[in-house]
């Protein structure tokens, strides 16, 4: 092979890959963005819901079976900051804002769950 045929093969590629990531880009800002609701329960009782999109720089005291947790609302995220679980992992979670990333306390039997919707219509609370 000649060095031309080789840059143009890299052309062809590199043109390839960007229109790829254009079309990626275009996709995913007309994309509908979803609502997001947090649900709070314990012991399988509701005991608190969040509309993510509408609460920022919130904080919730949730008490749980062993003790009390401290939850955070932050920017369409939620986050457990303190707990009196001895493992701490809902707390290593960090902050979670996807639907299939729930925060989960087996010491407290505290679970967080992330729910989206399309429009306010389809929210029954």
């Amino acid at each position: 092979m000649d060095k031309k045929t080789i840059r143009n093969d890299i052309i062809f590629i590199g043109s390839l890959l960007l229109v790829a990531v254009l079309a990626l880009v275009l996709v995913l800002s007309f994309s509908k963005k979803k609502n997001l609701i947090a649900t709070i329960k314990v012991q399988d009782q509701v005991v608190e819901t969040i509309d993510l999109n509408k609460e920022n720089d919130k904080h919730y005291y949730v008490d749980g079976v062993n003790g009390q947790m401290h939850v955070h609302v932050l920017e369409g995220a939620i986050a457990v900051l303190e707990s009196t679980c001895p493992h701490k992992d809902c707390i290593k979670m960090g902050y979670v804002s996807e639907t299939n990333h729930p925060i989960i306390c087996a010491y407290n039997q505290v679970y967080i769950v992330i729910e989206g919707y399309e429009s306010p219509n389809d929210l029954d609370v």
